[in-house]
């Protein structure tokens, strides 16, 4: 018997050192961190899942989630507006029966929001600079005011149409969209609408903007005339965004 409790004594002992063990052993796994040359794989830094809230980017929703590996992209060409242009884009904000914010940043889009694999990144910007060799530089012409819906009807937009008589936008947009369908992304939209939003409120918004757009168009009509300036943007160059880093490519 004595024996019999010995052996027992033993076994109690042993299981309770194996899970002393097993706690410090998950404490030492929960301590380890990849090393750098893993954090950071050609360049480019590890990233855990991020969680957005809408609520970080005035109530917002991403049209798709945070993804490792994949890189947000849009070609587009970038405008900077006269201190003029931008006080009239301001001043629109006490006309409309809606909430929203005056952008910021000003472009002309010229690819939908695209979602670029990493091992993509290198040969899409190289084509993106061939192509860009290729075209002159052109002049395009604002003219009216539009409104605009993204494709989840998350936000409505108001922007300012681009004329594009010599249809440069359209060969541009035209020749991009060859080079997207290489990586089976989609192309440009079918109706396509060159324009600068200026504007943009929650929610689909359509209906509301719509019957101020007769009113807006010719304000903004009577400001072009008197700032002739700014009723044109030069287009020299490309903007191709992916991720944080902006390329930039000449015309020719």
């Amino acid at each position: 018997m004595a024996g019999l409790h010995l052996i027992q004594t033993y076994s109690s002992d042993s299981e309770d050192g194996h899970d002393e063990k097993k706690e410090d052993d998950h404490k030492i796994v929960n301590k380890l961190v990849l090393p750098a040359s893993i954090l950071s794989w050609k360049g480019v830094a590890y990233n855990e899942e991020v969680i957005d809230d809408p609520l970080d980017h005035d109530g917002r929703i991403r049209s798709f989630k945070h993804e490792r590996g994949n890189w947000t992209t849009l070609i587009y060409i970038s405008h900077a507006p006269s201190d003029c242009l931008r006080a009239w884009m301001s001043s629109v904000l006490n006309e409309l029966p809606v909430q929203g914010n005056i952008i910021s940043s000003l472009h002309i889009s010229l690819s939908r929001t695209l979602v670029l694999k990493f091992h993509w990144i290198e040969s899409f910007v190289e084509g993106v600079k061939l192509l860009c060799c290729k075209f002159d530089k052109f002049v395009v012409q604002l003219t009216d005011v539009r409104v605009y819906c993204n494709d989840e009807k998350t936000r409505t937009f108001l922007g300012i149409y681009c004329q594009d008589k010599d249809g440069a936008l359209k060969c541009l947009t035209e020749a991009f969209d060859d080079l997207l369908a290489g990586y089976q992304l989609p192309s440009f939209y079918e109706d396509t609408s060159y324009h600068i939003s200026f504007f943009w409120c929650l929610g689909d918004e359509r209906a509301r903007l719509k019957k101020l757009l007769p009113s807006l168009t010719s304000n903004l009509n009577t400001f072009l005339a008197e700032n002739m300036e700014d009723a044109y943007v030069h287009v020299n160059d490309i903007h191709c965004k992916i991720g944080n880093k902006c390329y930039t490519f000449e015309l020719k």
